[in-house]
């Protein structure tokens, strides 16, 4: 189905998993590229601006952009600045940048109308640290609605999987009363939660064997995905009854094979306001999908009706 003009076709399957509840929207940098918010490596960047520092002066850190590993950039910065006994000033910084602008959400809101859950809830998965889908859910009069990160975050599939929750942390909000948690943000940080002790690797494994899921702002070859990304390609090799996996992306020349190559099936947009035109008329019909389709039938006759004259 095809939602507006210029946007792709949305496949029947994943429009039915949106309606009955069991698709979730898997949120990453992209989604507040529109208001902008940093991908992970402008925000990488900033940090060290913000620290009045550069990659250029350390071998290790300038090795770690050229192959667009920021993460291991962030940890060599991070083992140099930090003191004993204080913040980190790298995360600090992260907290500064991503602190949240006084504008609308409208792309974030259309995505917690899309990820709910059976019962109509919003479950909405994201790596983002900000806050902009807490801030817009509350300007959207979405009610109730549980902010969790990290380890925190509701056991997939028991009864308080909902709300948004953000697999590598979230920094604080004091608008919204929400407290600063651990952030995944360095390699050593990566390291822990997808390899050594596992558990966000455990977790998209679970995810992945309850429903689909629909990646938004990332891209195939995104530095701060590497690991989320080899997690679900290993996980698909290893077992065959995990849902499908969908990405929503800009196209170019290689990014379809990159998606296919991770079992990943792409949808692709000519650009971002593309996307978001098509999530925000998707988040129209699944709210009343019958009400919208006679709309659409009405327009069309409309329109046949008005060239016959």
């Amino acid at each position: 189905m095809r939602f507006v003009e210029k946007g792709a076709d949305i496949p029947d399957e994943l429009i039915r998993a949106v309606t009955n509840g069991s698709a979730t929207f898997l949120c990453g940098a992209g989604v507040s590229f529109r208001v902008n918010l940093p991908s992970f490596e402008e925000l990488t960047k900033r940090v060290y601006a913000q620290l009045g520092d550069s990659p250029d002066d350390e071998p290790a850190e300038r090795n770690a952009f050229a192959s667009r590993e920021y993460d291991r950039a962030l940890r060599s910065l991070e083992k140099r600045t930090h003191r004993p006994g204080t913040s980190s000033r790298v995360r600090d910084a992260v907290a500064e940048i991503l602190a949240a602008p006084a504008i609308a959400f409208p792309d974030h809101l259309a995505l917690l109308q899309l990820s709910r859950d059976v019962d109509g809830r919003p479950r909405l998965l994201t790596t983002n640290f900000d806050t902009l889908f807490e801030r817009a859910a509350r300007a959207g009069g979405i009610t109730n609605v549980p902010s969790y990160a990290g380890v925190s975050m509701p056991r997939a599939g028991g009864e308080r999987d909902h709300g948004i929750l953000h697999l590598h942390g979230r920094i604080g909000d004091d608008t919204l009363d929400l407290e600063h948690t651990d952030l995944i943000i360095t390699s050593a940080d990566f390291g822990d939660a997808y390899l050594r002790s596992g558990w966000a690797s455990r977790y998209i494994e679970d995810r992945m064997r309850l429903g689909t899921l629909v990646l938004v702002g990332y891209g195939a070859e995104d530095a701060a995905m590497r690991l989320l990304l080899e997690t679900l390609d290993a996980d698909r090799d290893r077992f065959r009854d995990l849902h499908d996996i969908y990405a929503m992306d800009i196209g170019t020349a290689e990014s379809a094979s990159v998606w296919k190559a991770k079992g990943i099936k792409p949808i692709e947009f000519a650009n971002h306001d593309a996307i978001y035109a098509t999530l925000s008329e998707w988040a129209r019909y699944a709210a009343r999908p019958l009400d919208y389709k006679r709309a659409r039938v009405q327009e069309i006759l409309g329109t046949a009706s008005g060239a016959g004259h």
